[in-house]
């Protein structure tokens, strides 16, 4: 990879800050696989190695580069899902933030205001009354005042509404 990119002249390289914690509950098959899993050697390896090479290599938070990359790249640029959140990666790595299209913004507003609107319309009483009923209301309720207030809200929570 490294050699390509020298003869390509590029002069920095940006990866994913990613850090597998555990904030919840498990399955065995889970933790086998995360602390089994070798990302922090290749990590430390990609880095390790970039830097020994002149490259500026940079970490950036992989936060929603799936979400943006599919909403605002993938047709644009007929790229895969992968391919699309890499470039998102390689933008925050130049320092570029990522605004939602307008046209996604209407879709927002209008669509997806209408849905929740209708989840929350059509439960059963019963239901809303449960202690679950009461957390998924409190959260559509949240989704529904961040579509409201949406130039105050952090960008990333609408990409957050999106993904869900």
């Amino acid at each position: 990879m490294y050699d390509w990119l020298l003869q390509e002249n590029v002069g920095a390289v940006v990866i994913e800050n990613i850090q597998l914690r555990q904030q919840h509950d498990t399955d065995k098959r889970f933790n086998r696989l995360t602390h089994n899993f070798k990302k922090k050697k290749l990590t430390e390896m990609i880095v390790r190695r970039g830097l020994r090479l002149g490259f500026r290599v940079k970490k950036v938070n992989p936060a929603y580069t799936s979400v943006i990359g599919r909403f605002k790249y993938r047709k644009k640029y007929d790229l895969s899902v992968r391919e699309s959140a890499a470039l998102v990666i390689g933008r925050r790595g130049l320092g570029y933030q990522e605004r939602l299209p307008k046209e996604l913004i209407h879709i927002i507003k209008t669509k997806v205001k209408r849905h929740l609107i209708a989840v929350l319309g059509s439960m059963e009483e019963s239901y809303k009354q449960s202690k679950s009923g009461t957390k998924q209301r409190q959260y559509l309720g949240m989704m529904l005042k961040k579509i409201e207030n949406f130039k105050e809200e952090h960008e990333w929570s609408l990409w957050n509404i999106l993904h869900n």
